[in-house]
């Protein structure tokens, strides 16, 4: 009788140690990379993919505060260059309303259609479906005006509702910039101001992208996991966003996925939940650094995406708490983490920067399991300083009291 031989897939296994180290690694977060400047700001971005647009602006935008850790020297003028300069980045939804690659703008035509769903029903639950009717001619003035912001054309009246009173001519606009007509040519503040995407963006347009839907799918799924470098498959703020939110498609994607060998499953000590990675997260499994590092993270930075995760891996339990009422939060309304060496060692809130004219900490709080030594306060002490000179003002003398 023959021998049957039975060949099995042993995943490879992984400390959580090791994993933290490897995650900031990839992200950047412990600076062995050394990426500086707009040059580097690119780089980070064709490395993750995609990071989360939020207009509030209490110590910086979050965009911003996301490439600062990363990247030497950033300078919110790097993004600005990128975005409405060079135009190889892009205004978009994704997980949310994101900035991405340009390059990637023809396939998230599958996203657009999906997104014009929600946007419909956000017309529809507004009573402005009539703003439809005048796609054609808010098309053809920024057409024939160029760079068009909501207070440059006035076509049509909204009723009134909830919202208030809105030109419809408003809401085409947004609908048209939503489906991929339109693209942000320009902002001052927060305010857009939209040209057509034919003008905005000299590739990547193209509606139709050669992708069967399945290779879309398998696409989209695998760049989500290169935006945080690696993910489990379990629902949250990482899956979030049309099409890989549904649990039974991205099982099923990531199924194929690795079957096609693009990706990974891996097991990490002491966690039942499988997680998967792209084959070019190995390259950054080496100890290399460039010593003891600190960095301030956004609250929607790609690392903090799946809060859940963040605390099974780091032991550090975060939300954000913008909109909790002010007697409910634990902390502040807007409170960065603070890493040290791939660990979270503390937060803070700091005063709105606009209105100090400096960087001033209201509040800071270390973690229980923090142990400040010399090393640490003097290594965030750095930090504070480039931090204060990232956002370009003076770095308060009362911030060294908290440390």
């Amino acid at each position: 009788m023959g021998i049957v031989c039975y060949t099995f897939n042993v995943m490879k296994t992984f400390s959580k140690e090791e994993i933290r180290r490897m995650l900031c690694r990839y992200q950047n977060l412990d600076g062995a990379d050394d990426l500086c400047d707009k040059p580097g700001t690119e780089s980070i971005m064709q490395r993750i993919g995609s990071i989360q647009y939020d207009p509030l602006n209490v110590v910086a935008r979050n965009a911003d505060l996301v490439l600062q850790a990363r990247v030497k020297n950033y300078k919110e003028s790097y993004l600005y260059e990128l975005l409405y300069k060079d135009h190889r980045l892009v205004d978009g939804y994704d997980k949310e309303m994101c900035i991405y690659n340009t390059c990637d703008f023809g396939r998230f035509e599958f996203v657009r259609k999906e997104h014009e769903k929600q946007v419909l029903a956000t017309l529809r639950y507004r009573n402005q479906l009539n703003a439809l009717e005048i796609l054609d001619e808010v098309r053809d003035f920024v057409a024939k005006h160029g760079k068009t912001g909501t207070k440059d054309i006035s076509i049509g009246e909204g009723q009134e509702n909830r919202w208030g009173h809105k030109k419809l001519s408003s809401a085409a606009l947004d609908y048209l910039f939503n489906i991929g007509v339109l693209s942000v040519a320009e902002k001052k503040g927060t305010q857009k101001y939209f040209d057509l995407t034919e003008r905005v963006i000299e590739f990547g347009t193209s509606n139709t992208t050669n992708m069967s839907l399945q290779d879309f799918y398998e696409w989209y799924v695998e760049r989500r996991i290169q935006c945080v470098g690696l993910l489990w498959n379990k629902n949250g703020g990482a899956w979030q966003g049309h099409f890989v939110s549904n649990t039974e498609l991205r099982t099923k994607t990531l199924q194929a996925l690795e079957e096609k060998g693009h990706i990974e499953k891996i097991q990490i000590e002491d966690i039942k939940e499988p997680f998967y990675i792209c084959k070019n997260f190995y390259k950054y499994m080496n100890s290399k650094t460039s010593g003891s590092y600190a960095h301030f993270i956004a609250p929607l930075d790609n690392i903090m995406w799946d809060r859940q995760m963040l605390e099974t891996l780091f032991g550090f339990e975060y939300r954000w708490e913008v909109y909790t009422p002010a007697e409910k939060r634990k902390f502040g309304y807007y409170v960065l983490p603070v890493l040290y060496n791939g660990r979270f060692v503390a937060r803070f809130e700091a005063e709105p920067v606009r209105q100090a004219k400096a960087f001033v900490i209201k509040n800071w709080w270390w973690e229980p399991t923090a142990h400040p030594d010399v090393e640490m306060k003097e290594t965030i002490m750095k930090e504070l300083e480039q931090f204060a000179e990232f956002l370009e003002v003076k770095n308060s003398k009362k911030n060294k009291l908290v440390l």
